[in-house]
């Protein structure tokens, strides 16, 4: 909801949503531009690279947007005037599968068309692909990922679709919705954009988990100790404090504070494989691996789950993470 306010600033006006369709703005004439010129509309910052996209093998479908964001992942955007228009989800998991195996080197010359056409501006292969690895933030970027990320847009969204959409993303398919809703304010149209999935506390837990990952890159490079090193030598912990496995979880990863799958003590031992005692089993395990084994048990599939840094997930009694423990004291006391 927005208001008007009087130019003597003594009466605010309540503004009411309009509908694209009574504002006769059309999908690809006018909300597709937007988008283009405007990327900062969907929620974030994303480098377009395409648009109206129909180099599919065997198919004469049209991709509205194509897109790359900072972490290096394509962005499928699916524009729709209003929450009538069906199977949006549909199309959009369809056009991420088929730029799934889209590497840099294939997408050169599309983003190269898009600038020329678009930007009157003339790029070499070299100069494009400079662009590109200089918009992702990562040093270590050398091709695009093999999971497409998607973007919705919308004036509104029906009930199949966000049902979708949020069973979709418990599968760890990364998909959002961007509602994005005109008001008729005198002669102008004023275009309010709101991210209703995920919605702002999940947005903000992925921003906090992105910053963590962040401050753990540095602390590697600055040859960090240990965490429970840190912890046990500074007497900030004590052998038989309580741990729960609870934060920043996977999502087929669910906490049950009555599961001794999730529970442990710290040994006060300092080895490679005996910092923490599992409940579940009395047995003794290095921190990260126990969180290792943990994770790809739960997974459906029994997936290995990577590299994992068991401080980050497991809570301490005193209601911080022992990452955050540690972060604290070094924060302090160097």
């Amino acid at each position: 909801m927005i208001f008007s306010v009087s130019e003597n600033l003594g009466e605010a006006r309540k503004i009411l949503p309009s509908s694209f369709t009574s504002l006769n703005i059309w999908e690809r004439k006018h909300i597709e531009e937007w988008v283009r010129s405007n990327p900062e509309l969907l929620g974030e910052n994303l480098l377009i690279v395409s648009i109206e996209f129909d180099r599919f093998s065997n198919s004469n479908d049209r991709l509205d947007v194509l897109a790359l964001d900072r972490s290096g992942n394509l962005v499928v955007i699916e524009l729709k005037r209003d929450s009538a228009a069906g199977y949006a989800d549909l199309q959009a998991i369809r056009y991420a599968a088929m730029v799934s195996s889209m590497t840099v080197e294939v997408l050169l010359p599309y983003y190269i068309a898009y600038r020329n056409k678009y930007d009157g501006e003339v790029l070499s292969e070299g100069e494009a692909k400079d662009q590109i690895i200089e918009f992702v933030e990562s040093d270590s970027f050398v091709e695009l990922s093999n999971k497409p990320r998607i973007i919705l847009c919308s004036e509104g969204f029906s009930q199949e679709i966000t049902a979708t959409v949020l069973w979709l993303r418990e599968s760890d398919i990364d998909i959002s919705c961007v509602k994005i809703t005109p008001y008729q304010v005198g002669s102008q149209v004023v275009i309010v954009p709101k991210v209703v999935i995920p919605l702002e506390e999940a947005r903000q837990y992925l921003i906090d988990i992105k910053r963590k990952e962040e401050v753990k890159e540095l602390s590697v490079r600055k040859n960090r100790p240990k965490t429970m090193k840190i912890l046990i030598e500074n007497n900030l912990v004590a052998a038989e404090d309580k741990l729960t496995l609870e934060f920043g979880l996977p999502g087929h990863v669910t906490f049950d504070p009555n599961d001794p799958m999730f529970k442990a003590v710290i040994t006060g031992k300092l080895g490679q494989s005996n910092a923490v005692r599992w409940e579940k089993d009395g047995q003794e395990y290095s921190i990260s691996a126990l969180t290792w084994m943990i994770f790809k048990e739960l997974h459906p599939d029994k997936k290995d789950p990577g590299g994992v840094n068991g401080n980050w997930h497991w809570v301490h009694s005193s209601g911080k993470t022992l990452w955050q423990i540690a972060e604290k004291y070094l924060e302090t006391y160097t």
